[in-house]
């Protein structure tokens, strides 16, 4: 008897609590009205090698995956795109040319820089190009302007300190991210800095509380 008062209690209590259930939060930033946008490819500064690549590709397919259905467009280098519409530098009239240009309604610019490359060994001078450990500070940014205005949309950027292992570094002390060497470690670290600069594109899932009636 005292166990069937205590199943009935417990039933109760879960009744009077109400349930609760999982809803999808639209992302921040909506980008499937915008129709056609370009994607620039990133900039790589003070690095060598595969890092812009990387990134660029890493960042076409954050947003693809986030928003199925964004028509996102690659249209090619900065100086390209620069060379393409007559102009040297991004600024409100070039972002406008550029939407004219290359028919898209936004246009996404990124770059991603290394600085305080610090070797954690000594690189005589017969072995300037051996792979090491060194420490660096990695940035990424990436804008979204309006072509229409030229108004940026939105922005964002990270900072990261981080080491790897295996560095090639040139004579100017310059470090060189070669996917085919070191694919899984680059392309982790790359992975982990645009799932984190892109999070306002993604939808979120926030549990709520059902209202009883």
């Amino acid at each position: 008897m005292f166990k069937k008062y205590a199943l009935v209690l417990i039933l109760l209590m879960f009744i009077g609590c109400g349930r609760s259930v999982v809803v999808t939060v639209p992302p921040a930033v909506e980008l499937i009205s915008y129709g056609n946008i370009g994607l620039i490819s990133f900039e790589a500064e003070n690095a060598e090698g595969e890092l812009d690549e990387m990134a660029t590709q890493r960042f076409l397919q954050a947003i693809t995956q986030s928003q199925r259905g964004v028509q996102l467009i690659e249209i090619g280098e900065l100086y390209e795109v620069l060379t393409e519409v007559d102009e040297t530098s991004i600024d409100q009239e070039t972002v406008k040319a550029i939407g004219e240009h290359f028919n898209v309604k936004a246009v996404f610019v990124g770059k991603i820089s290394i600085s305080d490359v610090k070797p954690q060994v000594s690189i005589g001078a017969l072995i300037k190009s051996m792979g090491i450990r060194a420490s660096f500070t990695i940035s990424m940014t990436s804008r979204l302007y309006s072509t229409d205005t030229g108004a940026t949309l939105w922005t964002d950027s990270l900072r990261w300190k981080d080491s790897l292992a295996n560095l090639s570094l040139s004579e100017g002390g310059i470090p060189s991210f070669n996917v085919r060497d070191q694919q899984d470690t680059y392309a982790q670290l790359i992975e982990n800095m645009v799932f984190e600069l892109t999070r306002d594109f993604r939808p979120t899932y926030q549990r709520v509380k059902q209202r009883k009636y």
